[in-house]
């Protein structure tokens, strides 16, 4: 599925093929509901970010039959700062089951299944990493934060992003995914020197450029870099 906020000028975001697909996708996988805070600046122009992410998430509460919820807040909010949230758009993918995936930037483009995936295996309480990976996680001790930097046409992305996702998954409260769409926040792709996507950071050093082998990079998460 690949979303573009042109369709905003027509009706819905989500074809109706897509739809029907993503209706027994979350019939027949997902487990619980999954809610999702959403932080956005109040001013905006129409056909912007707040404009698209509330159309695209009211489309899937209603295919999911409720079973994705979300919340709508201001990013200078209490809730913001609750969650430490400074900028906008950011979505945070079930924060209050201590889950720490975050999108900075709207999941358009070829990002928008990976998203969707992240949410439906969320929802199941479990990654889909490997054994071997999950006991290496499983002993980690000390936090760890992924940044994955990513644009909508990259069509590798979404398979680097849903693997840091999942290792937050795996090790929930203990590692934090956050993906970064490099045109909204061009000040935080220049802090880092990404030159190419996806771009993937751990606690703040550039640890590798491109999609990254799970053990791999299960192995660079959990030295930290």
């Amino acid at each position: 599925m690949y979303l573009n906020t042109q369709k905003l000028k027509t009706m819905m975001i989500i074809d109706e093929e897509s739809a029907k697909a993503l209706k027994e996708k979350f019939a027949n996988e997902m487990k619980r509901e999954v809610k999702l805070k959403v932080f956005l600046d109040e001013e905006e122009k129409i056909g912007g970010s707040k404009q698209f992410i509330e159309q695209f998430l009211r489309e899937l509460k209603e295919i999911s039959e409720g079973k994705i919820n979300f919340e709508i807040y201001k990013r200078d909010s209490e809730e913001a700062k609750k969650y430490g949230v400074d900028k906008a758009p950011t979505i945070l993918i079930d924060p209050d089951n201590s889950y720490k995936i975050v999108y900075l930037g709207l999941p358009l483009g070829e990002e928008a299944w990976a998203f969707i995936d992240t949410i439906v295996q969320v929802s199941k309480d479990e990654s889909l990493l490997t054994n071997k990976s999950k006991e290496k996680l499983n002993q980690l001790k000390e936090e760890r934060e992924i940044l994955v930097f990513v644009t909508p046409t990259c069509p590798y992305c979404p398979y680097q992003v849903l693997l840091a996702n999942n290792v937050a998954i795996e090790a929930r409260g203990k590692v934090k995914s956050v993906c970064i769409e490099v045109l909204e926040f061009p000040e935080l792709a220049d802090k880092f020197e990404v030159n190419a996507v996806p771009h993937n950071v751990i606690n703040n050093v550039t640890s590798s450029v491109g999609v990254q082998p799970e053990e791999k990079f299960v192995d660079d998460v959990v030295r930290g870099g």
